[in-house]
């Protein structure tokens, strides 16, 4: 499972059309703006084996959401077929594609249910629509880092600056956990490259 955020002040999508496998929704909905502010926008990229949900992703996703200090979390999450430095190439065993979407939408709707266990405000955009967005950024600077979830469950966090030079991931040690409501966590060690 791989996870981006970015903060922004206010945050507004509307769905548009329907593609395929898009998930039911109530006719009302399609064109009608959903609008959030003060939110962290997340894409969270689903992988295959990363059904059921572990513990470890949800302690990373939330780790985002408290970096961010957001009052709303929006998750808009895809499935991840193949990409390079993923767990699956095109080598492997073929993948069942109807049974990775479902998988997809279960370890989506566990992370929104288990993030709202702590408190968190979570919206899952409808999957599998077509959508037109608009966001407006924050005042203060968020250099919100990505983070990759493994299916051993280690967790690799990079750090936005290194990101954004697209140099090489930054490993970290997965020591990030929630150390109660306060919104604060242990400390996360990187190794800096050379």
């Amino acid at each position: 499972m791989r996870a981006v955020g970015n903060r922004w002040r206010s945050f507004e999508y509307t769905l548009v059309s329907a593609g395929p496998c898009a998930v039911a929704v109530d006719l009302p909905t399609v064109g009608m703006a959903q609008m959030f502010a003060d939110c962290l926008v997340m894409r969270v990229d689903v992988e295959p084996g990363d059904c059921p949900l572990t513990a470890e992703a949800v302690r990373a996703i939330r780790y985002l959401c408290l970096v961010s200090e957001a009052d709303h979390i929006v998750i808009a999450g895809t499935p991840n077929w193949t990409t390079r430095g993923s767990r699956f190439t095109s080598g492997a065993r073929p993948l069942d594609v109807l049974t990775h979407i479902a998988d997809t939408l279960d370890v989506l709707a566990d992370l929104s249910e288990q993030l709202g266990e702590y408190g968190e405000r979570v919206h899952l955009m409808p999957f599998g629509w077509n959508l037109a967005w608009r966001a407006e950024k924050s005042a203060r600077q968020w250099d919100l880092p990505s983070i990759t979830v493994s299916a051993s469950g280690d967790i690799e966090v990079v750090p936005a600056s290194i990101r954004r030079l697209s140099g090489p991931s930054v490993p970290c040690s997965s020591t990030a956990r929630p150390s109660g409501p306060a919104r604060t966590f242990r400390s996360v060690s990187c190794a800096r490259g050379n």
